[in-house]
């Protein structure tokens, strides 16, 4: 019971200082239906929908009549998708005008999930909202286009990755297959964090599970679309060359991309913390190569916008909240102000140096000392033989 007593109060407190996750929770929910209407008022104001969904929508259509593909190398799911929704409701566009926005929100929602076992719940807040408020996200998440889909589960993909669980590695082996068929440059991303998850780790076990969940999902996609075409391209050639040196646009346009915000990404690598905890490493090389990689690439196809962002965002708010963390506890802002435990003894006993002998040592401060469940992530007493969440042996 004791035990218990300290895993929810751990679970309550982050590096903010707040201690009620319930009333976090209520404010993320409230938040996603003033998001989840304000997706609504955008889209209904849309009357055609844009080059690329116009695409999914007649390669949708091709699929159900069994007919050629408009244009082959476009990634299949989200026609299957749409195919699967007319299968019920008919051929009409406006039933799939909300598609991609359902799965950002929900993208945003596994985001919460996966960091607030571990970084708390104001961290996860401020990361997850930070990421539904970015405007390229919202942008291409109202059209009828793959990024809200392929963020989804890209996040999916992270969520069961960062578990110790074989089932959660299959299961994030199959997210893994499903982004490669939503859209297929974003599945550099998902061996991103799969091989830094898989170093970390070292379990052979799941290793095998992941990759055993996501080969028949990219056969299945790769075979379909092979079937239906005669061949299989994932892009155009003018779209698959890369250059050494890269382009500065990503960097020039950062701050139209993720805000402001993004000044405290480089703020973050100054704190030897960052590199202390190997939670943040997959945060870290996600955000790193796949910013080499879309610079790479737009040395000869510059961008016009920041679309090609949209799915390291994550790691992007991720480092900014991380870098706030650091400052925070370099500021003796984190659980009280920076002293020693033989401080802390003399001012709460309210004795003088050298007078820490007159109070008996049963009286000090009972601090407990923590550890981290190898299953779920949530903090645990060090002596406890049980995780009281998901009652994993530790």
């Amino acid at each position: 019971m004791e035990n218990r007593k300290i895993q929810s109060e751990i679970e309550r407190k982050n590096f903010a200082g707040f201690r009620d996750a319930s009333k976090l929770d209520i404010l993320f929910l409230t938040f996603l239906g003033i998001l989840a209407v304000r997706y609504l008022l955008y889209i209904s104001q849309m009357q055609v929908p844009m080059w690329d969904g116009a695409v999914y929508l007649i390669n949708a259509r091709d699929w159900l009549a069994g007919k050629s593909l408009f244009e082959i190398y476009k990634p299949p799911l989200i026609s299957w998708i749409i195919a699967g929704v007319w299968l019920f409701t008919g051929e009409n566009w406006i039933y799939v005008k909300p598609l991609a926005a359902l799965f950002t929100i929900g993208s945003g929602i596994l985001l919460y999930l996966t960091l607030k076992p571990r970084k708390g719940d104001v961290f996860a807040l401020g990361v997850a909202v930070l990421t539904m408020l970015n405007a390229q996200v919202f942008f291409y998440s109202s059209q009828i286009y793959t990024e809200g889909l392929s963020l989804f589960f890209l996040v999916a993909a992270l969520y069961f990755l960062k578990s110790q669980r074989p089932n959660y590695w299959l299961l994030g082996g199959v997210m893994m297959g499903l982004t490669f068929a939503s859209k297929y440059p974003i599945f550099l991303q998902c061996i991103i964090i799969f091989v830094v998850e898989s170093l970390i780790l070292n379990n052979r076990k799941l290793i095998t599970k992941a990759i055993m969940g996501a080969m028949p999902v990219i056969f299945i996609a790769v075979s379909a679309v092979y079937l239906k075409t005669g061949t299989f391209q994932a892009a155009l050639a003018k779209d698959m060359s890369f250059s050494f040196i890269l382009s500065p646009f990503y960097i020039v346009n950062s701050i139209n991309i993720w805000g402001m915000a993004f000044l405290l990404v480089p703020v973050g690598f100054l704190f030897r913390r960052t590199y202390s905890e190997s939670y943040n490493y997959s945060f870290i090389a996600w955000f790193i190569v796949s910013l080499l990689f879309w610079s790479s690439h737009a040395t000869n196809n510059p961008p016009v916008d920041g679309r090609f962002a949209i799915a390291f965002t994550p790691a992007v708010n991720y480092l900014v909240f991380l870098t706030i963390e650091n400052l925070a506890k370099s500021k003796g802002l984190v659980y009280g102000p920076r002293e020693s435990s033989l401080d802390f003894y003399i001012k709460r006993n309210k004795l003088r140096k050298g007078d820490e002998k007159l109070v008996p040592l049963a009286s000090a401060p009972s601090v407990p000392v923590l550890k981290y469940c190898s299953a779920c992530g949530a903090a645990v007493p060090n002596p406890a033989a049980y995780c009281d969440r998901c009652g994993e042996k530790q």
